[in-house]
């Protein structure tokens, strides 16, 4: 059930719950098990108010670069380090996988176990009409849409790899997976930059994102996983 999110006040609660994956408009959200429910808001919210900074400077259309990288530091500002430099995927004539094509460019920086969690998420996505509408829906009014696995790594830091996709095709639709390209004419732009956020970062900047993210509406739809 599709539900529109109010940030005003969530309980704390530090917990850890199973694994999870979620659609928040144009975002793909994969949790391994490990996480609280605190964990998984700070990350909404780091990415929520990340987007709407970089969209008040750079335009995601014309400035796909420049938008990801303000993204990346707005996010440093509010407690993720940037770890190592983005990978990027630029194709002018692209057919194929764009998880396939992720997958590849980073199986030398991303473990499998990271790699197998996105891919099965798609296949979560795929079937979930209400989830996949939804996904599409908001990737063709921005044009571009993220996807991130997120789990703690072995230096206990929570850690998420962001892909953001631009995608110029002529095949914006949820009638068919936009993410499989068949149109050879497609523009592709892939960008992935991996953070990780310590606990004693995450508390200091919690209550700030939760205060600037209050009146901002979203919609975000649970996938079975």
């Amino acid at each position: 059930m599709e539900q529109e999110i109010d940030v005003a006040f969530i309980k704390r609660d530090f917990s850890v719950e199973p694994e999870s994956a979620s659609v928040l408009d144009d975002n793909l959200m994969a949790f391994f098990p490990g996480l609280s429910r605190q964990d998984k808001h700070y990350i909404k919210n780091s990415l929520r108010w990340a987007e709407h900074q970089a969209d008040l400077r750079y335009s995601r259309k014309l400035d796909p670069a420049q938008w990801f990288e303000h993204l990346s530091g707005r996010l440093w500002s509010v407690g993720w380090s940037l770890e190592h430099a983005p990978v990027q995927v630029v194709q002018s004539n692209y057919s194929g996988s764009l998880v396939e094509s992720w997958a590849k460019a980073l199986s030398t920086q991303v473990s499998r176990a990271r790699l197998q969690k996105i891919k099965d998420t798609f296949v979560a996505l795929e079937h979930d009409r209400s989830a996949l509408d939804l996904f599409a829906e908001r990737a063709q009014q921005s044009g571009d849409f993220r996807f991130l696995p997120a789990e703690y790594n072995r230096a206990k830091e929570l850690e998420i790899v962001v892909t953001n996709v631009r995608l110029l095709s002529t095949n914006w639709s949820s009638a068919f997976l936009f993410w499989e390209v068949e149109h050879p004419a497609s523009q592709l732009d892939i960008r992935v930059r991996r953070f990780s956020a310590r606990p004693r970062e995450m508390d200091k900047y919690r209550d700030m994102l939760a205060e600037a993210v209050r009146d901002m509406r979203f919609s975000e739809l649970e996938l079975k996983v």
